[in-house]
């Protein structure tokens, strides 16, 4: 998990023309690098959110695609 302001994730979308979460761990990681952005530290309370996200999630096992 990587955390950001809204703004460094539009930065890297108009870098990459790709938006973060679409991308690779290891793929965020570089664009994150070549722009200069730190991430942000994970708090409990994020933790707690992405855990209670995916416990909610009907289908966790399906990608979930960006609308065309």
């Amino acid at each position: 998990m990587r955390k950001m302001s809204q703004q460094d994730a539009e930065k890297i979308q108009q870098t990459t023309g790709k938006a973060p979460e679409e991308m690779e761990p290891e793929e965020l990681d570089q664009a994150m690098a070549q722009a200069g952005i730190q991430a942000q530290p994970v708090t409990a309370e994020d933790q707690q959110a992405m855990a209670a996200a995916e416990a909610n999630d009907p289908n966790p096992d399906e990608e979930v695609e960006a609308p065309e």
